[in-house]
């Protein structure tokens, strides 16, 4: 993304904080705190936490609105402590990715807490997708798994040797890595969209793969191909913009991509079907990021992001994003 576009992006975010902050701090200042039914309404700090896919992002609008205390912290850890918080406990804004957010109400529920009730708003969206190093691996792959969709290829071919494939020498082993799902919300996201791949739909539950005797030695072979201390970069494409030798399928988005590989000259993306898409949403406890919803969505969609109208593979729901999770747990 250039420094224009990305200027876009930081200044709508920053509208939509400010917008938040102002409304909180003057406007509701003598107010009581927005109610959720069945809640203790806990306070909203002025604490901004951001996943670590958008931290460049995060301290942009950090800089522009300095009321607010920034914290980067991986998604899932955030989760786990939203998830564990007191009732009445200050409950921070959240830079995050969709279902996120009624991801920790499902496990408070589970557990006898009440929900928060985040309100989330979309800012932004971006396709989930694979990148490898231009040269002919996914034709390779597409010849190895005709019938196959890119994902459940890969997961299958896993550890194969690429010239059994018709690939060159020098490509040594199919190595694909989905992130580091037990702690990345991008991860999970692409483990979601690479499950979606295997089964051939966008929309799945557990019973999906419960009732497949292949699926659990498919998520084995992807998990453990390239074990997740070797993404030296945090993400798989930042790792194989830096070692190659590491992995050379790397779970992405559209908007790394354009980060990393802004000419598209050192890597080749594939957006295999079913179609699925990441939306960023800022997540908070009351109703006060909606003044500056119009202004974010043409700042973001000018910024090479999609209008989130335009969104058509949405992630699975919270219940089946925690049981994916629980999945690669038991898998690795």
């Amino acid at each position: 993304m250039n420094a224009k576009r990305f200027a876009a992006v930081v200044v709508a975010i920053g509208m939509i904080t400010a917008a938040f902050v102002l409304r909180r701090t003057v406007i509701e200042s003598d107010d009581a705190a927005a109610t959720v039914p069945g809640t203790d309404a806990p306070a909203v700090s002025d604490r901004l936490v951001c996943i670590t896919e958008l931290e460049a992002v995060c301290r942009a609008v950090g800089a522009a609105q300095p009321q607010l205390d920034i914290d980067i912290e991986d998604g899932l850890a955030t989760l786990d402590r939203l998830a564990a918080l007191d009732d009445g406990d200050n409950v921070p804004l959240w830079l995050t990715v969709e279902p996120f957010p009624a991801m920790v109400d499902e496990i408070r529920t589970s557990e006898g807490r009440d929900p928060l009730g985040l309100g989330s708003e979309t800012l932004a969206a971006t396709q989930l997708g694979i990148a490898a190093p231009v040269g002919g691996r996914f034709e390779q792959l597409a010849t190895a798994c005709p019938d196959a969709p890119a994902w459940r290829c890969l997961g299958q071919q896993a550890g194969t040797p690429w010239t059994e494939l018709g690939g060159q020498e020098n490509w040594g082993t199919v190595r694909p890595s989905v992130g580091s799902v037990d702690r990345s919300a991008v991860a999970l996201a692409s483990f979601a969209a690479a499950v979606a791949g295997y089964v051939g739909e966008p929309t799945f539950s557990r019973a999906t793969w419960e009732l497949d005797p292949d699926f659990i030695g498919w998520v084995r072979r992807l998990a453990r191909t390239v074990p997740t201390e070797r993404l030296s970069g945090g993400t798989p494409l930042a790792t194989m913009a830096t070692r190659p030798g590491a992995l050379d399928m790397a779970a992405t988005t559209g908007a790394e991509v354009s980060t990393v590989d802004p000419e598209s000259a050192r890597f080749e993306v594939k957006y295999p079907e079913p179609a699925m898409s990441l939306e960023a949403v800022l997540a908070v406890h009351t109703e006060g990021v909606q003044e500056a919803a119009g202004a974010a969505t043409t700042a973001l969609t000018e910024a090479g992001w999609s209008p989130p109208v335009d969104v058509t593979g949405t992630l699975p729901s919270a219940t089946t994003m925690l049981a994916l999770r629980t999945l690669w747990q038991e898998a690795t």
